[in-house]
């Protein structure tokens, strides 16, 4: 008869605690998957929500949101990110206070507010609103290989360029993780002035948030819109 292997279990036991505690030290494993995980959800399909008053404080545009957005509905939905855009948030604003946290930026148009005037959707103009998109790190999949062109004559409602910053802003501030690691959203509610449709994507070589442009004819693999959703 074989002896059991005393202590065995233990040293397996101490040997796992000190692999997970040593990702959550190097961030391999964030505190909103451990959350999941105590919740007993898969901490690898669970994306967190967005603490959007956190977020716009960690901006710098707290007195934006407390004087806008108390008029807000903003619903609960787990399927999505459900973003309150308030007046006096700016892509220029937005860009300047995710710096201050400590990440890198390639901008196009060192102005972004001159450079890209034209949104379908803009608190500025039209006054604070609330938007969702489906929570994906990459942007939807249904719209790859779709040009900008190709989207406006499916009547397709995407993302702005601010919100695009705005959302990455908060998942930043709320996983430490960056958006598009692997693709480029296209914003194609938004143009340059010269027509030109801006994009926005992680260069994890730079590691740095690039906000690019193609032309609005332009299609590819890994240039997708995120869709409003609803």
């Amino acid at each position: 008869m074989e002896k059991p292997i005393v202590g065995s279990m233990s040293e397996f036991s101490t040997g796992m605690l000190k692999d997970f505690f040593r990702q959550m030290d190097d961030g391999s494993i964030l505190p909103y998957q451990l959350q999941a995980f105590l919740e007993h959800r898969d901490p690898f399909m669970t994306l967190p929500d967005i603490p959007w008053p956190e977020t716009y404080k960690a901006l710098g545009m707290e007195d934006e949101y407390k004087a806008s957005a108390s008029g807000l509905v903003i619903p609960n939905r787990p399927d999505l990110w459900v973003m309150p855009m308030v007046k006096g948030v700016t892509s220029n604003k937005i860009v300047a206070g995710h710096k201050k946290l400590g990440v890198k930026f390639y901008l196009y148009a060192d102005n972004l507010d001159q450079a890209v005037p034209k949104h379908d959707r803009d608190a500025n103009r039209d006054g604070s609103y609330v938007v969702g998109f489906r929570r994906t790190i990459e942007a939807d999949e249904e719209n790859k290989n779709k040009s900008a062109n190709q989207l406006a004559r499916e009547n397709h409602k995407g993302i702005t360029l601010p919100e695009r910053l705005l959302l990455g802003a908060g998942f930043f501030v709320a996983t430490g993780q960056h958006l598009d690691e692997k693709t480029l959203t296209l914003c194609s509610g938004s143009r340059y002035s010269d027509g030109g449709v801006p994009g926005v994507y992680w260069a994890p070589d730079s590691r740095e948030v690039d906000v690019d442009w193609c032309g609005p004819g332009y299609s590819g693999d890994g240039l997708r819109s995120r869709s409003v959703v609803s």
